[in-house]
């Protein structure tokens, strides 16, 4: 039986947007072991700041994509994740969700979506600003008084490569660059930590065989898709064990942070 398509609700005028891989959301599922990292990491956070999974809150995924987050989270928790992002192809990749699937530019702050929800997450967006600090702004006008508000960025400039710059990546943060660049928001600090640490041996060998000058679907493809199921099965393993047994890392391939405003 065929999926109904996702209606995504245009609440912002269509435009012209900067043009991001296809091959990054054909490779790109909640299945993906990078994605299923990711959500491990997240999950731990909100388990340690005491953030109920289990209650109905709502919750604005800014610059969601093809909504991978929005739908884990949904599939994980009890919360309704509207997603919202200014790529209508990537919107109509949405798969159906409790939440909504907006097109829409949170920096013009509609009054009917101010202070409207429990947690924003803007997750591995701001590295492809320039000046990240508008679009944070106005993401937290969205969220309500004592509201989560987490980020996810790629870490460690001295792994930045090829592939970053072929997905739009402008720098890759760490955990005191991040929280410098956060600083001018006033916000409540409650969480700042890496993860992935297991990962760095790949982000370090995805570095050196990345010589610029390759077709960038072949960049961005080898960049995210592990080149055989046995290297993915190892990555998967690690992902298990570090998950499991270092929650904290000291360093790592990504920094995840929580806030809330004073």
């Amino acid at each position: 039986m065929t999926q109904a398509p996702t209606e995504v609700e245009l609440l912002s005028s269509p435009r012209a947007t900067e043009p991001f891989p296809d091959a990054w959301y054909d490779q790109s599922s909640a299945e993906h072991f990078w994605f299923s990292w990711r959500l491990r990491a997240l999950l731990r956070l909100l388990k340690d700041v005491r953030t109920p999974t289990t209650q109905p809150l709502r919750v604005l995924d800014v610059g969601s994509g093809p909504g991978i987050l929005a739908a884990q989270l949904e599939a994980a928790t009890a919360w309704t994740v509207d997603a919202a992002d200014l790529n209508l192809g990537a919107l109509q990749r949405c798969a159906p969700r409790r939440g909504r699937t907006l097109y829409y530019d949170v920096t013009e702050e509609r009054p009917e979506l101010a202070g409207r929800y429990d947690a924003v997450f803007v997750f591995d967006v701001i590295e492809h600003l320039p000046e990240p600090l508008p679009l944070l702004r106005s993401a937290l006008a969205h969220l309500k008084p004592g509201g989560l508000f987490l980020i996810n960025v790629p870490a460690l400039q001295a792994c930045f490569s090829q592939y970053d710059v072929e997905v739009g990546h402008l720098r890759r943060y760490t955990t005191a660059s991040l929280e410098e660049a956060l600083e001018p928001l006033g916000l409540q600090s409650v969480a700042l930590r890496y993860w992935g640490l297991s990962l760095l041996p790949a982000l370090v060998a995805r570095r050196a065989t990345m010589p610029v000058g390759r077709l960038q679907e072949r960049i961005v493809e080898r960049g995210l898709v592990p080149p055989s199921k046995w290297v993915d099965g190892a990555l998967r393993a690690l992902m298990h064990a570090e998950t499991r047994l270092a929650s904290r890392p000291v360093l790592g391939t990504s920094v995840l942070y929580a806030g809330r405003v004073p």
